[in-house]
Order: C-alpha cells, then structure tokens, then sequence
C-alpha cells in the first residue's frame, strides 16, 4: 500500500487542451498494446512501488509507465488502478481538466472494485468526484451529482479507516465546497488532532469567509490521500 504523502495546495482551474502522450504514457498502454507477459504478482508489485516512487517526484509520465508495467504483470493489481488514477487526477490540474478528472473516476473506481474496503482509495475516488463537481461549477454546470456521489464515498471511507487524518482533510474540502463551512471546520479539527498540518492557505480562506460572510477568490483543494 502507497505510504502517507501530504503535497502542496492544489487548483484545479479550466484547462481544456489535450496533450499527446505516446502509448506507453496512458493508462493500460491506452488500448492500443496487450502485452503478453508471465503474470507475476511480485514483478506487479514491485513496479507500483516504483510508479508511486516517481508519483512523488512529481514525474507523472514516467509513473504512469511503471504503474502500466504493474497493471501488465497483474490486470487485477488495485494499485495499478489506483495509481492510474492518481495520475489522470494529476494531469487534470494542467491539461483537459473534465475528461481526465472524469477517466480518474474510472479507474479508480475500478482500484475501488477491487478493494472495497481500502479507505485511502475510496477516498481518493471522493476527492476526484469532489473536484470535477467544483469544476463544472465554476463552468456553470450542474456538479451536484458529483457532490452527492462524493459525499457517500467520503462517509464509506471514514468508516474504514477512521485515523487517517487525509480522509477528513480532503472531506473537509467537499464541506467547504458545499456552503457547510460549519461541518468543513470541524473535519479539519479531527484531521489536526490526528497530526494533520492544514494548508495555511484554507485556513486563511476560512477566516475572511467567516468575516465577510461569502466566498472570497479560488477555493482551494487539498492532497489525494495516497
């Protein structure tokens, strides 16, 4: 299982160019390769570990290449999935934010499937669906579904792992999305009781909603909790 990773403050803003990746940069080689390999759940393994290593590094192209290599020696390897997911989520930030945030939701629903009862994946589920309804907000769009979604998964995920303070972090982000700014504050008090450190710049955003009563600037986002 990926270890705790806590990055900087993420934005999600409208990004709508695609970039060209070659095959081996998608997601399962982006179905255009089925490589024909011995499966080996060690090999599998060992190469997520090496896909998250370069997830953290910030080198998403050369992740999603491990994270296909983990997915080519196992189909059924969550971390795969998960990984896979983590990276779309990632591109969105930069690139075509709507449909990568949307095939972020695929396949980490699929790492879901596999694992229904891992918390940090669920939640990292949420926290997609949390971000693609602020963004087809802030495009005058409906994301109330995407809300609604998000907030089943986030309560699903804290049920199974209660003490991992991201899990409150990235759902206090979704509160804070909604209006519940009341339901935000008391998440993030759960997560700093549990050690997490809040990003200054939400607690600020915090503090002048609070005073002036409306939402000010950007609403901020917060780590994925792999």
């Amino acid at each position: 299982m990926k270890p705790v990773v806590l990055v900087s403050l993420l934005l999600i803003t409208a990004h709508s160019f695609a970039v060209e990746y070659e095959m081996n940069e998608l997601p399962m080689y982006g179905g255009q390769h089925t490589p024909q390999v011995e499966p080996s759940q060690e090999n599998s393994k060992s190469a997520a570990e090496l896909g998250w290593k370069y997830l953290d590094r910030g080198d998403l192209s050369t992740a999603m290449k491990r994270f296909n290599q983990a997915w080519m020696f196992d189909r059924k390897n969550p971390d795969a999935f998960w990984g896979f997911g983590i990276v779309m989520g990632r591109r969105a930030e930069k690139e075509d934010t709507e449909k990568n945030l949307a095939e972020s939701i695929n396949l980490l629903a699929t790492a879901h499937e596999l694992t229904p009862n891992n918390g940090r994946i669920t939640a990292d589920l949420a926290f997609s669906y949390t971000l693609l309804g602020n963004y087809l907000a802030t495009q005058g769009k409906d994301g109330k579904q995407n809300y609604e979604k998000a907030e089943e998964l986030f309560a699903d995920a804290y049920k199974h792992d209660p003490k991992y303070p991201p899990i409150m972090a990235n759902w206090a982000v979704l509160k804070f999305y909604t209006g519940d700014y009341k339901a935000s504050k008391k998440l993030v008090s759960e997560a700093q009781g549990l050690g997490y450190t809040p990003n200054p710049d939400f607690l600020k955003e915090r503090l002048l909603i609070k005073k002036w009563g409306h939402e000010v600037g950007k609403r901020p986002t917060w780590p994925r909790c792999v």
